[in-house]
């Protein structure tokens, strides 16, 4: 879904149908919706409520009203939306390691998590795929529940492309790893400062520059300071704990393509 879908706005057009005691139809809400400021342009509702209705926090039925195209009505469902992730999540954005085909699993998340989801290439079986934070974050949830060696990939991903780190930071004390989350960074930053034992040097300096300016970038918007706020939950810190600096700059360097 497009990258500007806003979270308030979303949570607005719920309450609207929440709110009605029977169904509303699309120009209900869109007049509703315009007398509560939330917006104005069918088009951009349009959008909302098909992402809404996707993600399950909303249901809609159509009615023959006797014109060319029925009524669309739409009634409220669930607080909570239904996304997927896994593997399959991060490689959609932009994982370059060989995985397992078709790791994807479900998860009620918040409509937060729902205005960042992607919709799946699959036409046939069409998902919401969470956004790359969600994605990176239950991945390392992930590992610490079962161990699955999630966090070298999360490392990966981390080291070399840039992420919203507030949203980031937020989703893993939501989800009881906000410690870890903020370690992980930490290390990776700690990794980069000096070059490790046992590192292929070439790899460490195209590693390093590609996280440098990943780093200059968390530093300008500010939300680097995050990592020194306290985070909730500090489960699977001994994972990060045990990931060694040489680790990390090989799957760095494996992501980048310039190490095997």
């Amino acid at each position: 879904m497009p990258p500007h879908l806003r979270e308030t706005t979303a949570t607005g057009l719920v309450e609207i149908v929440r709110r009605s005691s029977r169904p509303v139809s699309f120009s209900q809400i869109l007049v509703q919706a315009t007398l509560e400021g939330i917006l104005s342009w069918h088009r951009t509702l349009r959008r909302y409520l098909d992402l809404l209705v996707q993600g399950q926090l909303l249901s809609v039925h159509e009615k023959d009203v006797g014109s060319v195209n029925p009524q669309q009505l739409y009634t409220f469902r669930q607080n909570k939306s239904r996304l997927w992730t896994g593997l399959e999540a991060l490689a959609v954005h932009g994982l370059n390691w060989d995985i397992p085909s078709n790791d994807l699993y479900p998860v009620l998340s918040d409509i937060a998590a729902l205005v960042r989801a992607t919709a799946s290439s699959n036409r046939e079986d069409p998902r919401l795929i969470t956004g790359l934070e969600d994605a990176l974050a239950y991945e390392l949830k992930r590992d610490m529940d079962q161990e699955t060696g999630g966090t070298e990939l999360v490392a990966a991903l981390l080291s070399t492309r840039p992420a919203d780190l507030a949203y980031l930071v937020r989703r893993s004390d939501v989800l009881g790893i906000g410690v870890t989350i903020r370690r992980l960074v930490e290390k990776i930053i700690d990794t980069y400062a000096s070059l490790p034992d046992d590192v292929d040097g070439r790899v460490f300096l195209q590693t390093r520059e590609r996280f440098l300016k990943i780093q200059r970038l968390y530093t300008t918007r500010g939300s680097i300071r995050l990592l020194k706020s306290p985070g909730r939950g500090n489960r699977g810190t001994g994972l990060v704990d045990r990931l060694s600096l040489a680790t990390i700059v090989s799957a760095a360097g494996k992501q980048l393509g310039v190490t095997g």
